[in-house]
């Protein structure tokens, strides 16, 4: 004859069952009984064989909270027991997005039995992981965003300079000869180029810890922007794009040796206007240079003291702005960029926007494959990331690189 133990435990497995047969977690009503049952259990000794094997046929009982557990059981035989794990624990039928739920595993005696907790002292409790990766970081981007940009569908992007422009525009007498104009024209061919990196990662580890696939993605195409911004400003060509500091036809300038540096930044600024007759609405500088540039102060020397573009405890210069925004960086009512990738005593004034622009051929990708070379056979997956780009440039004059700043 079953024992009340038997009983209680046989309609412990009724309502498991029934939740696991219709797909479901247990209902608060199913749960606050499951307590109870289990507490009665307990309370009669079966926390052993009964708990372990009900009625003798093996069948193991499945406890979607993983609060109960037998002597020599860790959290991992609590987790993978869960009705949370067996859930999504095939891949086949696992969804794109998943969770398991919460799933108590309670604590662990230094015999390796898990129990409840509040159950005694002396327990040793499992470490509390943090989501996510406390990552190394990389320096602002934003050089990117300073051009105009656009997409395309083609391998190149074609697009027609004029070279001559001559004007023969002048007063002419009744029935007299129009002096003629000048025009001529030329084609720039720019190609599409593909900034792209690869990993291998474990076929475990991305069926393990999806959330670590999901960050070595944004990772590799993080690390394809770094590239795309170095290309931008020193690509030379061939597999990478022409950098604006390598393309023919923009302008140099040497500071003096009586200026400083916002003085030799206006001159260029200046001179932008003059010789590309357009504005320039950004400077790219090193942040060493930067932030001699930011201290400078008035007085032979700057011994007066007065910073030129506002002090930490006091208004702008003279007092004629309060300190509001003292921390956007700008010089001459032009925003400031930092980037290492100008070098030290260097900086690049221009008319980004109008004298430049940027095509993507589709966004940023991310694909993972076991198809490279022998990765299928050793559970292997290859994660790659890249982005294709065009940069043309129409104004190469509208661009200016700084040297001898300091």
């Amino acid at each position: 004859m079953p024992s009340k133990a038997h009983e209680i435990l046989g309609e412990v497995h009724e309502i498991l069952d029934r939740a696991e047969t219709e797909g479901r977690e247990l209902t608060d009503s199913e749960m606050r009984r499951y307590d109870s049952l289990i507490t009665r259990a307990k309370q009669r000794g079966a926390i052993d064989r009964e708990l372990r094997d009900l009625g003798g046929g093996g069948n193991v009982m499945t406890d979607p909270r993983a609060d109960v557990g037998f002597a020599g059981d860790g959290p991992g035989d609590l987790f993978i027991r869960s009705a949370g794990w067996k859930s999504i624990s095939d891949p086949a039928h696992r969804p794109q997005q998943w969770t398991t739920g919460p799933v108590d595993v309670g604590f662990q005696t230094k015999a390796g039995t898990v129990l409840e907790s509040g159950q005694g002292s002396g327990w040793i409790a499992t470490p509390q992981v943090i989501p996510g990766v406390v990552s190394k970081l990389f320096e602002q981007l934003g050089v990117a965003d300073l051009f105009a940009q656009a997409q395309t569908s083609a391998p190149s992007v074609r697009y027609v300079i004029e070279g001559t422009a001559v004007s023969g525009a002048a007063g002419v007498a009744e029935g007299g000869t129009k002096p003629p104009s000048d025009l001529t024209y030329s084609t720039v061919d720019e190609p599409v180029k593909k900034v792209a990196t690869v990993l291998t990662v474990s076929d475990e580890l991305t069926e393990d810890a999806p959330s670590i696939q999901a960050y070595l993605n944004s990772r590799l195409s993080l690390f394809v922007t770094i590239e795309e911004e170095r290309q931008l400003l020193r690509g030379s060509g061939t597999n990478e794009l022409v950098g604006l500091f390598n393309r023919s036809g923009i302008n140099q300038y040497t500071k003096a040796a009586a200026d400083d540096n916002a003085v030799a930044l206006l001159k260029v600024l200046n001179n932008t206007r003059g010789s590309a007759f357009l504005e320039p609405d950004a400077i790219i500088m090193h942040p060493a240079n930067w932030l001699s540039t930011r201290l400078l102060r008035d007085g032979a020397g700057g011994t007066a003291g007065q910073f030129y573009g506002g002090g930490p405890f006091s208004a702008a210069y003279g007092g004629q702005s309060p300190m509001a925004g003292a921390f956007v960086d700008t010089l001459w009512n032009k925003p400031v960029v930092l980037s290492t990738i100008v070098g030290p005593g260097t900086a690049l004034v221009g008319s980004f926007r109008q004298a430049a622009q940027i095509y993507r051929r589709g966004g940023r990708t991310v694909e993972a494959s076991n198809s490279h070379a022998n990765y299928f056979q050793q559970d292997l997956v290859m994660l790659r990331a890249e982005s294709r780009e065009a940069l043309c440039v129409y104004r190469p004059p509208a661009f200016t690189e700084v040297r001898g700043l300091v």
